[in-house]
C-alpha cells in the first residue's frame, strides 16, 4: 500500500473512532466556573436556584470539574430574562385551575484560555405546570423545579456536547 493509501486509512480509522479533525469545543477544557446568574426578573432568589441546579447537574455529569473562576478553563455566564406564572386552564366559572411557570435564560460559554466564546447568547426556555386546588398533582415549587430542570438539562447538553 502506498503512503497516501496508508494516510487515508489512518484518517478514516481515526475519524471512525470519534476523533474527528474538528470539534465545536476545545478538548483541553477540563474545568468550568459558574458564577451566579443575573436575575432580571422580580422573582426573588431565582438566580440562586438556577445557578445551584446548573452546578449540581455539572457535578453529577462529571465531564468537567466545577471550580472557582480563577482556576477554570471555561466560564458559563447567564442572565434570567423572564419569569412568568400564567393561567393555563380554566373551570366552567372561568376561574384559573392550572398555571404554567415559564422561565427564560440567556447563557454563554467562554474559553478562558483563548479568551473566546465557545457558544454565546443561547436563549433557553423551560416550563412546568401546577394545579391551584390540587397539590397532589403538583405545586408551584414542583412546576418551578420542572422548568429549571428543562433549562439546566439543555445547558448541560450544550456545555458538554462533543467533548
Amino acid at each position: 500500500m502506498t503512503r497516501v493509501g496508508w494516510a487515508i486509512l489512518v484518517c478514516c480509522a481515526v475519524a471512525g473512532c470519534g476523533y474527528g479533525l474538528s470539534s465545536r469545543t476545545a478538548k483541553d477544557i477540563k474545568s468550568i466556573a459558574v458564577p451566579f446568574f443575573e436575575n432580571r426578573t422580580s422573582e426573588p432568589n431565582l438566580e440562586i436556584l438556577v445557578t445551584e441546579q446548573i452546578i449540581d447537574n455539572l457535578i453529577e455529569d462529571n465531564t468537567l470539574s466545577v471550580v472557582n473562576e480563577q482556576d477554570a478553563d471555561a466560564l458559563l455566564e447567564g442572565k434570567i430574562m423572564t419569569f412568568e406564572n400564567l393561567p393555563f386552564s380554566f373551570n366552567k366559572q372561568l376561574n384559573a385551575e392550572e398555571y404554567l411557570v415559564v422561565v427564560t435564560v440567556r447563557v454563554s460559554l467562554y474559553d478562558r484560555k483563548r479568551n473566546t466564546a465557545i457558544w454565546e447568547g443561547q436563549s433557553i426556555k423551560g416550563d412546568g405546570s401546577y394545579f391551584l386546588d390540587s397539590p397532589s398533582e403538583g405545586t408551584f415549587d414542583d412546576a418551578l423545579d420542572e422548568a429549571l430542570k428543562e433549562i439546566t438539562d439543555r445547558i448541560l447538553n450544550l456545555t458538554v456536547q462533543d467533548w
